[in-house]
């Protein structure tokens, strides 16, 4: 064999060494990944094959937890312009009967037995506080659903008032982290501390 033909024959036996060892290496990087992946995924404990999740809660409003700001210094309800913010508890769906008005609220007690977690509302209001039942669009929200808690949450943003307006899910954690969707809303009365009762429906879709 001459010089060259060894010299060239040597350079190509480096080469495929170096390329099977790269490979090798990189294979080895991948399965580390996909085995950390696969751990994270089994010890959070959540399912997060389905493609849609679809579900309904009732939430009642603690009235006593409501706090707006005032536009004016005289003003004596919320105006155009005021923030607020305010609270409720998470019941299971159709636990909250339907009717009830600010002057005649029904005598469903949202501090009573039975809640499955906290909602959190802050927002600022497009009408006057008088017209918030009977206006469809009366507020801008952004709103906090725990169920029970942090770890197991939905937030959504839009606006709200009277009847049934469509929301979107801007977010979520544990078994809602990576879904997007829609929060579908219907204003079903006033409760005894005057506080609003909702009917709301998630309809969450995996992000691809």
């Amino acid at each position: 064999m001459s010089l060259n033909s060894f010299a060239h024959s040597l350079r190509r036996r480096l080469v495929t060494s170096y390329v099977r060892h790269r490979r090798v290496a990189a294979l080895a990087l991948a399965a580390a990944a996909l085995a950390s992946t696969s751990g994270l995924q089994a010890s959070d404990g959540y399912d997060r094959t389905p493609s849609t999740i679809v579900f309904t809660i009732d939430v009642a409003e603690d009235f006593s937890q409501f706090v707006p700001t005032k536009v004016k210094p005289e003003d004596t309800q919320p105006e155009r312009g005021a923030f607020f913010v305010t609270e409720g508890r998470i019941f299971p769906a159709g636990t909250i009967p339907k009717g009830g008005t600010p002057e005649a609220p029904n005598d469903f007690d949202p501090n009573g037995a039975g809640a499955i977690g906290t909602w959190f509302c802050r927002g600022t209001h497009l009408v006057s506080g008088a017209l918030f039942p009977v206006t469809a669009r009366a507020v801008h929200t952004g709103q906090l659903y725990l169920m029970p808690n942090e770890r197991k949450s939905i937030s959504t943003e839009g606006v709200e008032g009277a009847g049934a307006t469509v929301r979107p899910v801007t977010g979520g954690t544990g078994p809602f982290a990576g879904y997007t969707g829609e929060q579908r809303q219907e204003l079903i009365g006033f409760n005894a501390s005057g506080g609003v009762n909702l009917r709301v429906t998630f309809v969450l879709r995996k992000i691809q």
